[in-house]
């Protein structure tokens, strides 16, 4: 298969479904992903890989001083509502009084888009860190059942513990609409994206958007186009595009 086809919104291949067709390729931001899955990467990316560890390696050490979310509530009062557009002395600099650019610039998007990715990929690596932990979790549930003298046949459900609660779901656990806008800043036009993850379609779906049938390389699937409204549905922002984006998913 010719065309460019990238798994959205998860870069690990271990976040994703099952039967991931061979012809998807998974967007690489600069950050090395363990695995032989193929992947592509943007010949725009304005980072190199040593400077965009850098860079999430800055903006992790930032994040760390702030323990709490409400932490940051003093700084979002000052404007700055994204932490992804430059170097962190951009952002210090910004929050004491530095001005911002009025508009940003094609290269300033790009920038950003690569930095978003990339942190998103450094959170997704610390989600399959504690997801490998379910099997622990599993184990202190049974433990937990019983102490609380539960048979095999009563779940915890009935006890008002959902599994949500004991098992991470990378679609509950990761923002995941955020990342949509800089995929397609980086994808070139007419790139499609798969959805494996079930939940995530669900979510697709619930934004007025419609899947029909299609075949795509010999395979049974669905099929949406997104233009500029349907994409702002998804993402909260106006991303205009030359040409409908198609998202493509596991029935």
């Amino acid at each position: 298969m010719d065309d460019l086809v990238v798994h959205f919104p998860w870069m690990n291949p271990k976040l994703a479904g099952v039967d991931v067709p061979a012809w998807v390729r998974w967007i690489d931001p600069g950050v090395p992903v363990v695995g032989d899955a193929s992947r592509w990467r943007s010949p725009d990316l304005p980072f190199s890989d040593v400077e965009i560890r850098r860079l999430v390696r800055d903006y992790v050490q930032f994040a760390e001083r702030f323990p709490k979310a409400a932490d940051m509530q003093a700084y979002r009062a000052t404007g700055l509502d994204n932490f992804y557009t430059d170097t962190t002395m951009d952002i210090l600099s910004q929050l004491t009084g530095g001005e911002k650019p009025t508009e940003a610039t094609p290269t300033d998007r790009l920038r950003q888009a690569q930095i978003v990715l990339a942190l998103a990929l450094f959170r997704e690596e610390h989600f399959l860190a504690m997801h490998e932990q379910e099997a622990r979790f599993e184990q202190a549930r049974d433990g937990f059942a019983q102490v609380l003298g539960l048979d095999d046949e009563e779940p915890f459900a009935d006890f008002d513990i959902p599994d949500e609660a004991l098992f991470p779901r990378a679609s509950v656990d990761l923002p995941w609409k955020g990342l949509l806008a800089p995929m397609l800043a980086l994808l070139p036009a007419g790139a499609r994206l798969f959805v494996s993850d079930p939940d995530v379609r669900r979510e697709l779906a619930a934004s007025e958007l419609t899947f029909a049938p299609c075949v795509v390389d010999g395979q049974d699937l669905l099929c949406c186009d997104l233009d500029a409204d349907g994409l702002e549905r998804v993402c909260g922002e106006r991303v205009e595009v030359s040409l409908p984006v198609r998202i493509v998913a596991t029935p």
